[in-house]
């Protein structure tokens, strides 16, 4: 009987031994794991804080790019309006070169009757 108590005795610390190992094993591997999970949390952490930093960055741009097309449009109506100015200008400057060319022209009659008259006259 006491040779079974032993073997007994010698089968319970294998299975002690064995299960003591398996659960090193796992406490080894929650360990690992936990580890793991704390490096994906401090990552996750680091990747939500560039998100917030790049939403900022692009609402900030999105805000200057707003205004910079409202300057786009401002400087568009300024652009019509001056070419409409010049445009008037131009007309009116070709109504005022086609008077001078009439003025001109008359008193090139004027004087051309003038010279005519003169000449007659000389010539009495």
């Amino acid at each position: 009987m006491t040779d079974r108590i032993k073997e007994r005795l010698v089968q319970l610390r294998s299975e002690v031994d064995a299960a003591t190992l398996r659960a090193e094993t796992a406490e080894s591997l929650v360990k690992d794991r936990d580890q793991a999970l704390l490096e994906r949390d401090n990552e996750i952490k680091s990747l939500r804080v560039q998100l917030d930093t790049s939403e900022s960055r692009l609402e900030r741009a999105e805000a200057d790019l707003a205004e910079a097309k409202g300057r786009v449009r401002e400087l568009d109506v300024k652009a019509e309006q001056a070419e409409r100015q010049q445009m008037a200008a131009e007309k009116e400057r070709d109504g005022w070169e086609e008077k001078a060319e009439a003025v001109e022209q008359k008193y090139r009659t004027a004087k051309a009757e003038l010279d005519k008259l003169v000449a007659e006259m000389e010539g009495l």
